[in-house]
This record gives C-alpha cells, structure tokens and sequence, in this order.
C-alpha cells in the first residue's frame, strides 16, 4: 500500500491563503450579510480570486476519507491561523467538527497530502489563431486581453505559479491583469517579455523580434532563458531584439495602442519593401517589387490595411511608382 505522506509547502500562493481564509469564515461559523458581500467583492475583484476560491471548494470535496484521520487532524492543528481570519469576541466553543473544519481551510493551500492531491494544477495549454486578414480579440482566464492581428498563433501556459504565453508567429497587443505573484511572460524564439500589469505589442519578425509599450513597464530577456534583463523598456519606447544582440531601444510617438488595432498602418520612412510586406500579411492581391533599388525607397503616411489600392495609388502620386498585374496575378510595382 502506498504510504500517505503530509508535506507543507512554504511558499503557499497569496491569493490561494486568501480564498482560504474566506472559505474557513464562511464555512466554520455564522457569516453576516456584511462578510457576505465582502466576500462577493472579493469573489468580483479579479478573475484570479474566483478561480482559487473554485479550486478551494473542489479540493475540499476531493479530501473525502482522509477528513477523519488522525494524522491530518494532528498535522492541520500545528499550523498557524492565517492573519487575514478575524478575532471573534467573545469565544464560543464550537463543534469538534466545525473548529476542525476552520483549521483545515485555512490550511489547505499551504498542505500536500497523500497522491498529490492538493498538489498545483498541471500547466495546460490553450492555443489561439488568427487567419490571414482576420483579426481576434481574446480575454485569459486571468482578465488579460489579448488582440491578435493578421496571421498570428499563439499558445497560452498557465498554471497556479505562472503565466506564460508562447508567440509562434505574428502580432499581438496584450492589457496584462496586474498579479504580481504571477508575472506574465511572452516567450519567443528572440527573446521573452516579462510584465505584471501594463500594455505592450509583440510583433514576431523574421529576422528578430519587435516590443512596443504603452504603459507600464516591461523587462526583455534573451532567448537562452537567463533571468536578467537585457533592457527595461518604459512607456513610449520601442525595442529590436536579435538573438545573440544587445535591443535597439528608440523612442516613438504613439496613442495608446497599436494603429492596427482600427485597421490602419502607419508607416514613418519605412523602406517600401517593409511597408510591401506589411501589406501582404493581411491578404488580397500580393504587392510585389520589381528590382531592390525601388524596394529602398522610403515611405510614409497612414493607410488602410485593407486598402492596398490606395496605398498604390498614393505611391504613384507622390513617388511615380507604376504598377501592373502580372501573370501570376500580383500587382508588380516599378518606375
């Protein structure tokens, strides 16, 4: 028979010890209708708190059989209260059952008990996409947002001690739901960002990887998974990373988020090529340029993305770039 083992976790979740100290008022005496709605505030106050108060009562259902026995009783007896349970005055003495039930609660986070019962839940992943053209926007478990532009994958890894969210290709604008127990991290290829709660892009390139923020503040770490910050970016900055390179942080003037996220493109003396490209990310009729030395021609102004005409027309009219349709079907730009 496999042995049944009780080991405490020292570092226990700070919004799991909370769910516990609420379910021990509301389960172990009587609860007023004031610690009710205190209760519900909580409950309300962050997505996060709802889901460990869930976990609590499942875990709770889940112990079972090993209610009664000695050893939990005698190990359960030895932790402290937590600080958040209220002083009652005057004492009562309460059913052997009900004080029991008071000590467990809010001892549930910080124990582990036989077959890894009230071990943390697996890390699961949740993948999400967005066709070409298409645009997606999203609200984690958590309460984080996250918009996805044209053509992007992405895989959400979250667990009780951590949020991670992996960026196979393309762009997304987080909103991160601040918990600072559990910094979010997006994990690319070129390197990770790391927030507790603030807004920023994460464009995936070929040749690197593009951080934008909005507010708050972010660190960059390198892609070989080291724990220090290569740079600190702070609202209104705009870092490259390349791997094995120290970011390219500059300045930029912008809103307070992406232009694409209303379906526009802002281009400020970008190589036509770059702006070409942008253009067939979000589908239609690919822009192709005919030799390098017109690809270099530097470009700006603010366009639909889904207006490749006009931004055909604009370069003719300002530029004298002609275009045509070739056999393939692309609209070849020359001069």
């Amino acid at each position: 028979m496999k042995e049944t083992r009780l080991d405490v976790v020292e570092d226990a979740d700070p919004i799991g010890t909370q769910a516990a100290s609420w379910f021990a008022r509301l389960h172990a005496d009587e609860v007023s209708e004031e610690e009710q709605a205190r209760h519900q505030a909580w409950l309300d106050a962050a997505p996060a708190h709802r889901l460990a108060y869930d976990r609590l009562e499942r875990m709770w259902m889940m112990l079972g059989g090993f209610a009664a026995t000695p050893e939990v009783e005698q190990r359960l007896a030895s932790l402290p209260a937590p600080a958040t349970q209220p002083a009652r005055q005057p004492p009562q003495r309460r059913p052997r059952r009900m004080r029991w039930l008071a000590a467990c609660a809010a001892a549930l986070t910080a124990v582990v008990i036989g077959w890894g019962l009230f071990a943390p839940a697996p890390t699961s992943e949740l993948r999400v996409a967005s066709a070409v053209g298409e645009q997606r926007n999203i609200t984690l478990e958590d309460g984080t947002e996250v918009a996805l532009d044209t053509g992007t994958t992405l895989r959400v890894r979250y667990s009780a001690r951590q949020r991670r969210i992996v960026l196979d290709q393309g762009r997304a604008f987080f909103k991160v739901a601040a918990d600072r127990a559990r910094p979010l991290t997006v994990d690319t290829a070129q390197g990770s960002v790391r927030a507790v709660g603030t807004q920023f892009e994460v464009y995936r390139l070929d040749n690197g990887l593009d951080v934008t923020l909005f507010e708050g503040k972010v660190q960059l770490r390198a892609a070989d998974g080291s724990a220090a910050a290569v740079a600190t970016l702070t609202p209104g900055q705009r870092a490259h990373m390349t791997t094995g390179k120290t970011p390219q942080v500059q300045n930029f003037q912008g809103g307070s988020a992406p232009a694409w996220i209303n379906g526009q493109l802002v281009f400020e003396d970008l190589p036509l090529r770059a702006a070409v490209d942008e253009f067939n990310r979000y589908g239609g009729s690919p822009l192709r340029v005919k030799d390098a030395a017109l690809g270099e021609l530097r470009v700006s102004g603010v366009f639909r993305s889904n207006d490749s005409t006009g931004f055909v027309e604009a370069l003719n009219a300002l530029h004298k770039v002609s275009a045509h349709t070739n056999a393939a079907g692309e609209t070849e730009l020359s001069r």
